[in-house]
């Protein structure tokens, strides 16, 4: 029951994923068109500010997740109970630290923002302000319950609540723009969802899981294994949101609504982009723990390291490659001409992130084998200087500037500083892996993306004619992918058993098909 519980689990965490992006990909244009560039900037503008005090969670959820997973195959009951009533009572803390760093910032937002928001803007700037920190401060306790469930292994129940709450959302949030409400009504609705989310994870928690929140005794060691655990996820919580949410306050400061719409659109499609990467490194995290217990040479490592890489890399070369090439046309007919600085900037980021997103393995390495800290300090000074230079960029050429600062920041960090750490560090092959991992795959982009740009010479500008061009660019990724780049190795493992299960799928519909006929 259990195994099942983890596989069907597992899948609905990928329809999850999936759900999400579709969504993104087909309510964000809606989205756009309803509230117009001014009012979606200032949208996002206030939700990566509130997404900064979010971090005040101090890696908590994710602690909560360990450590009950750990009492639950220990059957430490009191053990259990102990941790989380220490856990709620911090909770407590966290949410009177949220609120007065919530009424601080209120207080001051035509302060931060009366360079950039007109005065309208400014009041509904501290509606939404207003109601986001009231959602935070109430769901981050809330939130608990979630990983309860987790470290409990009921990943149906989690995953099945959150799959329905995307879907209502989207249906009132369509409902609720169409009627012409606003900003303030979206931020209204995720309030409500996200606090019946978490009323539904703690009744099941109490009703099915008969949980009991009793402080036994105050446990100075409980308290020691929650901080040194959660600080480390604190400061990765921290850092990432630092810089893929600063660019959108920077902007709110330096600049306009507008600028943080565009530029909050193109870290939308970042994000999207890399979540082809990281749903599959996932699935490698098992297998990494194992060989590294078992005493695996770097040569052992870094043969993982490039096998999934080279999978990552064919899957995001078809992305990177069709971008290159519809990704303007696709921008101007989801987003509308409005957002035509969109594809540069998205683009600039692209470019760079795929490295570090083909080496998702080397981060799984990091954490089993405990050295996180240099990672942690140097996305530091990363988002430190990017914050800099994002604002000075900002000031003169707006969101192009930011996406610039951003792409650069990734390369120098990302690319170069992380990948001299594997190198001399975790003592990873990294030459030897850019070697095997470009052969073939490489040569298939370069020459994709140029018969893609010739096929661009039909005239026009539509659906039907994007989805054309999508399915050539396709078409001629997969066949030479197929010819030229994958290895006869990956082809056996990869590709000829789904032709296989084709095939006998298709010679059981037909015999039942002449079964039937000959009943007949």
């Amino acid at each position: 029951m259990k195994r099942d519980e983890i596989k069907l689990g597992a899948l609905l965490s990928y329809v999850t994923i999936f759900l999400n992006t579709i969504v993104g990909l087909l309510y964000t244009p809606f989205m756009l068109r309803q509230l117009g560039q001014s009012e979606y900037g200032l949208y996002m503008l206030i939700g990566s500010l509130v997404a900064y005090i979010s971090i005040l969670d101090f890696g908590l959820h994710n602690t909560v997740y360990r450590f009950i997973a750990k009492y639950q195959a220990e059957k430490d009951e009191e053990g259990q109970e102990n941790f989380l009533a220490s856990t709620f009572i911090i909770y407590g803390v966290i949410t009177i630290l949220v609120f007065l760093v919530g009424v601080i910032l209120y207080f001051n937002l035509d302060r931060i923002f009366s360079s950039s928001l007109t005065h309208e803007e400014l009041s509904k700037a501290n509606i939404m302000f207003a109601i986001l920190i009231f959602n935070l401060a109430i769901t981050l306790p809330l939130g608990a319950f979630q990983f309860i469930i987790r470290g409990y292994g009921k990943f149906i129940f989690a995953n099945s609540v959150a799959i329905t709450r995307i879907i209502a959302r989207t249906i009132v949030l369509i409902a609720l723009l169409t009627l012409g409400y606003k900003s303030v009504a979206i931020v209204v609705v995720d309030t409500v969802f996200n606090i019946a989310m978490g009323l539904t994870y703690s009744i099941y928690c109490f009703s099915k899981l008969e949980i009991r929140i009793k402080l036994h005794n105050f446990n100075k060691t409980v308290l020691n294994e929650i901080f040194s655990y959660s600080i480390f996820v604190f400061i990765l919580a921290m850092v990432n949101q630092f810089f893929w949410k600063l660019g959108q306050v920077a902007l709110g400061i330096v600049a306009t609504t507008a600028a943080v719409a565009i530029y909050a659109l193109s870290i939308n499609l970042v994000m999207y982009y890399q979540q082809f990467a990281l749903g599959i490194s996932g699935v490698f995290m098992p297998k990494v723990s194992k060989l590294i217990a078992d005493g695996a040479s770097s040569d052992d490592l870094t043969n993982l390291m490039t096998k999934v890489g080279r999978i990552q890399l064919s899957i995001l070369g078809l992305v990177l490659s069709g971008f290159i090439v519809l990704g303007k046309p696709f921008i101007l007919l989801w987003a509308g001409p409005d957002y035509s600085e969109v594809y540069w900037i998205t683009l600039m980021i692209f470019l760079p992130m795929t490295i570090p997103m083909i080496q998702t393995i080397a981060e799984v390495i990091i954490q089993v084998k405990n050295m996180q800290s240099f990672k942690a300090k140097a996305y530091l000074l990363m988002s430190g200087i990017n914050i800099i230079v994002s604002i000075l960029l900002g000031r003169i050429y707006g969101a192009l500037g930011v996406g610039i600062s951003t792409a650069v920041s990734i390369l120098i960090f990302q690319v170069f500083v992380i990948n001299l750490f594997y190198k001399y560090k975790l003592e990873l092959k990294i030459g030897r892996f850019f070697k095997e991992v470009s052969k073939g795959i490489i040569p298939v982009m370069l020459i994709t993306t140029l018969a893609g740009f010739i096929s661009r010479n039909i005239p026009g500008l539509s659906w039907r004619w994007l989805f054309f061009q999508i399915i050539i660019v396709s078409s001629i990724y997969s066949i030479l992918m197929l010819r030229f780049g994958l290895t006869k190795e990956e082809k056996n493992t990869y590709i000829n058993p789904i032709f296989i299960k084709i095939k006998n799928k298709l010679i059981t519909l037909i015999f039942k098909t002449e079964h039937f006929k000959k009943g007949v």
